[in-house]
C-alpha cells in the first residue's frame, strides 16, 4: 500500500467527490493531467473500492502524463471522453539550442498551470504538446516565442501522431551494490556526496515515488529521475566480476 502525502490525500478527497457526481448526474468526470505517481495513487484507491469504470488517457499509447476518466454504468468507455488536443509548434530553430525545459517554460509563460498540459515531446522542427481541449484555443490565439524565435502552432489529429524516438545512451558500469546513491552517481556523472544530498533533499524518485534513503536497493527496470539532472533506467545485470562487483547496464535519457 502506498504511503500518501498530504497533497495526495487531498487528491483522493477530490476523487471521491468526482465519483459521487458520476453516480448522481450519470455523466463522466475527467481530472486534469496526472503525473505517474498520482496515477498510481488513483488506481490503488479505485481498486480498493472495487471501482472498474475508469480509464487513463494521455493522447497516445505510451504517454506519461494522463487524464483520468470516470464514467457511469452502461457508458461506452473511450479516450475521446478525455478531451485531449494535440498542438504542434514549429520555428526556425536550426541555429538555436532548445530543449524540453525551454519549450515548456515558453508555453507556461502564457499563465497556464502544468496540470492543464500533458506530455511535451521535442521534435526535429519544434515540439508536440498534448493539452486539455479547454485551453487549446487560448494557446492557438497567443503569440509564442522560445529563445526569441517565433513559433507557429497548429492543431493535429491525435490518430496521425507518431511519437519521436527517444534518445538514450547505454552506460556499462561496475558497482559494489545496487544502492540508490551509487546508481545515481554513476548514471548522472555525480559525486557520491552530491547524489546523497539530492536524495536527502527529496529530488530523487524511483518509479515516480520519492525516495529519501541513500541505501535504497534498486532493481532491474527501475526508473530513476532526479529533478534538474534527468532520468535513467536500470537495464540488464550481467553477473559479477572476480572481485564481486556487479556488472550493470544503465539507460540514460538524453
Amino acid at each position: 500500500m502506498l504511503t500518501l502525502s498530504i497533497e495526495e490525500k487531498q487528491f483522493i478527497s477530490r476523487l471521491e467527490d468526482r465519483l459521487e457526481r458520476v453516480e448522481e448526474r450519470y455523466q463522466e468526470e475527467i481530472t486534469d493531467f496526472l503525473e505517474p505517481r498520482l496515477q498510481l495513487v488513483a488506481e490503488e484507491y479505485l481498486r480498493s473500492k472495487k471501482i472498474k469504470r475508469y480509464l487513463f488517457c494521455g493522447g497516445y499509447e505510451t504517454a506519461e502524463r494522463k487524464r483520468l476518466v470516470l464514467y457511469p454504468e452502461y457508458s461506452e468507455p473511450s479516450c475521446d471522453m478525455a478531451g485531449i488536443t494535440l498542438l504542434e509548434f514549429q520555428g526556425r530553430l536550426d541555429f538555436v539550442s532548445v530543449n524540453h525545459r525551454d519549450f515548456l517554460g515558453a508555453i507556461m509563460s502564457l499563465g497556464l498551470r502544468r496540470e492543464k498540459l500533458g506530455d511535451l515531446l521535442v521534435t526535429e522542427k519544434g515540439c508536440a504538446l498534448f493539452v486539455q481541449q479547454e485551453v487549446a484555443d487560448y494557446i492557438l490565439q497567443n503569440e509564442l516565442r522560445v529563445k526569441h524565435v517565433p513559433l507557429s502552432v497548429s492543431e493535429t489529429p491525435l490518430d496521425t501522431f507518431i511519437p519521436p524516438e527517444q534518445n538514450t545512451k547505454e552506460l556499462h558500469i561496475m558497482v559494489a551494490s545496487m544502492r540508490l546513491d551509487t546508481i545515481l552517481a554513476h548514471g548522472l556523472n555525480l559525486s557520491r556526496s552530491k547524489a546523497m544530498d539530492l536524495i536527502q533533499a527529496g529530488k530523487v524518485k524511483v518509479n515516480h515515488s520519492e525516495v529519501f534513503d541513500n541505501d535504497f536497493i534498486c532493481r532491474q527496470e527501475d526508473l530513476i529521475s532526479c529533478r534538474g539532472f534527468g532520468r535513467i533506467r536500470i537495464g540488464e545485470q550481467s553477473g559479477e566480476t572476480k572481485k564481486g562487483k556487479l556488472k550493470v547496464c544503465l539507460i540514460k535519457y538524453i
